[in-house]
């Protein structure tokens, strides 16, 4: 990854996902009759995408580094409006991957956006929101469309570059982009359609003491579109971008990756916290709580210490607990879990971060010691003492938090 000095293009972290099901295509099994491309959306629907590009990025000619990205997205259908029109609830998560634990994802930051979609895909996006990077791809015509047919609609992408320590943009810019409908495939016996998706950028910037002077570059994208149920399976790209500073300085992304999408339901909360109430009542010491973002678990530690003053090791008569805890977890494979570790506020902040990173490992290997089964994903946060809650000892806690 690029030190401080360098930039990073936050614009350029696509949003891939791999999963472990047999992808089987099988072009022609369908007859290739017209066919209605749109968005179905319905309230409590929840697409997730995660994301991998392999990125190597090149500075005034040279290779400076090459770089494996990772990003997750989330993306709930909140209502529809009266216009036919879908309020959505973005959530962007910013990960790293941890060293030793396959599979763990360390939760670095996230952004949730309110937006508003059509069901041809025009995408409304507040002006002050920074992601997501591509908005309006892709779009359909509205009315059917056969094998061979291509169309061309406006979308538009928006990047934010880190440079020295320090944010710019956003940079934003319209695109016009060309799509052809290629073919109709099967996916694991599901009809999809497979549409090339290609746009040029050129973005030039023009605000006067702006550190970016140009952006431009390519995309080629292939989509597999779920007919029946209105959504995207899979997306591969490949993507060359160049970035001209204002110090003459010139930096090219130059990559690939892949997009896997899967479809959950809104999770319901109040009846979440009545199940894991009734199942784990009888340990002691267990709160579970409701938030924004789903259903909290954790031990209250003013009776029951999960962990000694700067200790990442787990007191023995936890374990128990923990054990009860992993086997109840198992019937939500299919959700995503965020494991956060706390400290008390002693020490340096990056000491107390680097601590409680290391708790949350040890709840997470605890609770899964040979990885979560499911397509649910585990992402770890340290958040070291910057969200105290009382004593000491109840700071010194880890939160299993339920995503919905």
């Amino acid at each position: 990854m690029p030190d401080d000095n360098k930039v990073m293009p936050h614009g350029f972290q696509k949003v891939y996902f791999l999963i472990s099901a047999v992808l089987l295509t099988n072009p022609g099994l369908f007859s290739e009759e017209p066919v209605l491309l749109e968005f179905h959306q319905i309230p409590g629907m929840v697409l997730h995408a995660e994301s991998q590009v392999d990125e190597s990025v090149y500075i005034n000619g040279y290779l400076s580094h090459q770089a494996e990205i990772d990003e997750y997205s989330v993306v709930s259908v909140l209502d529809i409006s009266s216009d036919g029109s879908a309020l959505l609830k973005g959530e962007f998560r910013t990960v790293d991957r941890i060293l030793g634990l396959p599979g763990v994802m360390e939760w670095t930051e996230s952004e949730t956006v309110r937006m508003k979609r059509t069901a041809q895909g025009l995408l409304t996006v507040p002006d002050d929101a920074a992601l997501p990077v591509q908005r309006s791809i892709p779009r359909f015509p509205g009315s059917p469309v056969s094998v061979g047919d291509s169309w061309s609609l406006e979308a538009e992408e928006q990047h934010m570059f880190r440079i020295r320590g320090l944010w710019f943009g956003p940079y934003r810019g319209p695109v016009q982009v060309r799509y052809e409908l290629t073919g109709l495939d099967a996916i694991d016996g599901v009809k999809t359609a497979r549409i090339g998706i290609s746009y040029d950028l050129y973005l030039p910037v023009r605000q006067p003491g702006e550190p970016v002077r140009l952006v431009s570059g390519r995309s080629r994208q292939t989509l597999f579109w779920d007919i029946a149920n209105g959504q995207p399976v899979r997306k591969e790209e490949s993507f060359e971008f160049l970035m001209v500073l204002s110090d003459g300085t010139i930096q090219e992304f130059i990559g690939s990756g892949i997009t896997q999408y899967r479809m959950t339901n809104r999770l319901d909360r109040g009846e979440t916290a009545r199940q894991m109430e009734n199942l784990l009542g009888e340990l002691p010491g267990l709160v579970v709580e409701q938030d924004e973002q789903g259903v909290i678990l954790f031990l209250d530690e003013t009776d029951h210490i999960l962990f000694e003053p700067d200790s990442a090791v787990i007191a023995p008569g936890q374990m128990a607990a923990l054990e009860r805890l992993s086997s109840v977890l198992e019937d939500y494979a299919d959700r995503d879990l965020l494991i956060t570790g706390h400290t008390a506020d002693y020490g340096s902040p990056e000491g107390r971060k680097e601590l409680s990173r290391k708790r949350a490992a040890a709840v997470a290997d605890a609770l899964f010691p040979d990885g979560r089964s499911g397509p649910g994903r585990l992402f770890l946060r340290g958040a070291g003492s910057s969200e105290p809650v009382g004593s000491d000892r109840e700071n010194r806690r880890v939160e299993i938090l339920i995503l919905d």
